[in-house]
């Protein structure tokens, strides 16, 4: 059995600029609601939004060139009501802004892979533990690797550590032409380059889960 410390929401500081936020009415509008970690220069969110219009999607991003340039993306397109763009800490800002069982889908595409600090990999850390929290019963999580050891990992960790369900696994390479795809700007770069890359999507079967 995976072990994992429990998570301690009292060691992560307030985002900036949250003092006065509340999880917003409009939010509650019947829309799900989905959650994107690590949105770069937004290629995935745009395009969710686009194919979504029925669903709300909150995408952050925490290196400020990056978020601009998502930020920008967003201004020109007006029509898209359904996008929260946030410039923050995710770990800061999931914490200590959103509901628990609040989110339907979490999107973990591309994340750094930590090859130096493994304990910094989103499955291997206790924050997961709060993710999951604010995940509804049954929402999914999908995370996207261009690295067959990470993808083994969250496979390990995902059911053994968090007892998640397994939904779907894929590998796939640019010639496979899968629809959708690639879905953000290091995923382009991998298939484009001849990689296979990875992903695999889990479903959170109950109410709270701790390791």
């Amino acid at each position: 059995m995976v072990k994992i410390r429990a998570f301690d929401p009292s060691s992560i500081e307030q985002p900036h600029g949250l003092s006065g936020f509340a999880w917003p009415s409009t939010f509650k509008d019947g829309a799900p609601w989905d959650l994107e970690i690590g949105c770069g220069v937004g290629w995935h969110p745009i395009q969710y939004a686009k194919a979504n219009k029925d669903r709300r999607l909150i995408a952050i991003e925490h290196t400020r060139e990056k978020f601009e340039k998502f930020a920008g993306r967003v201004d020109r397109h007006p029509e898209l009501s359904n996008i929260l763009p946030v410039h923050a800490d995710a770990m800061r800002w999931v914490t200590h802004a959103i509901p628990a069982e609040s989110v339907d889908r979490v999107f973990l595409l591309y994340p750094n892979p930590e090859p130096k600090a493994s304990n910094k990999r989103w499955l291997r850390m206790p924050f997961f533990q709060r993710l999951l929290e604010i995940m509804k019963p049954g929402a999914t999580l999908t995370l996207a690797t261009n690295i067959e050891s990470y993808f083994q990992e969250a496979l390990e960790y995902g059911q053994k550590a968090w007892g998640l369900e397994l939904v779907e696994t894929r590998s796939f390479k640019l010639e496979d032409e899968l629809p959708g795809l690639p879905r953000t700007h290091f995923e382009k770069k991998y298939l484009v380059r001849g990689e296979t890359c990875f992903d695999v999507t889990f479903r959170k079967a109950r109410a709270t889960l701790r390791p």
